[in-house]
């Protein structure tokens, strides 16, 4: 009976949209919104980010800011950090919120010895871009 309550219980989790405990989730739903600046994310402990805007693909992350910038980091092999090889365009979510944003890859020393060793540091900046438009651009 408990074999029966657990799949029933998993099955349900994975059918959710969006991301839930270490399970990935599909388009984040919120109010969409523009930012210059994510100085305001310390206010955090985790966000969500969406990746891979052809079909979406979202995972909580812990929320790191470092002198107002929004950092996130990963290891090598997950999906959600493979998808933005080909497509930096991201979507956080920070409380009820959506900004559009860009990932960009941090090499400098200063910022990545503060994250766990052997992780992939993205730094996410600000695309003030409205949603419509920036679902349009080509890729």
């Amino acid at each position: 009976m408990k074999a029966v309550s657990m799949i029933l219980t998993l099955s349900l989790l994975c059918a959710c949209q969006t991301p839930m405990l270490t399970l990935p989730g599909k388009q984040l739903k919120g109010i969409a919104t523009t930012t210059t600046d994510f100085a305001f994310a310390d206010r955090y402990k985790l966000l969500k980010l969406e990746v891979n805007p052809g079909k979406p693909y979202s995972v909580i992350l812990r929320c790191t800011v470092l002198d107002g910038e929004l950092y996130v980091d990963a290891a090598a092999t997950r999906k959600w950090a493979i998808y933005l090889h080909s497509d930096r365009r991201v979507r956080v979510m920070l409380g009820s919120a959506i900004y559009n944003a860009v990932a960009t890859t941090v090499t400098d020393p200063k910022i990545t010895e503060r994250f766990l060793k052997g992780r992939t540091i993205y730094r996410l900046e600000p695309d003030a871009m409205p949603a419509e438009i920036n679902e349009a651009a080509p890729e």
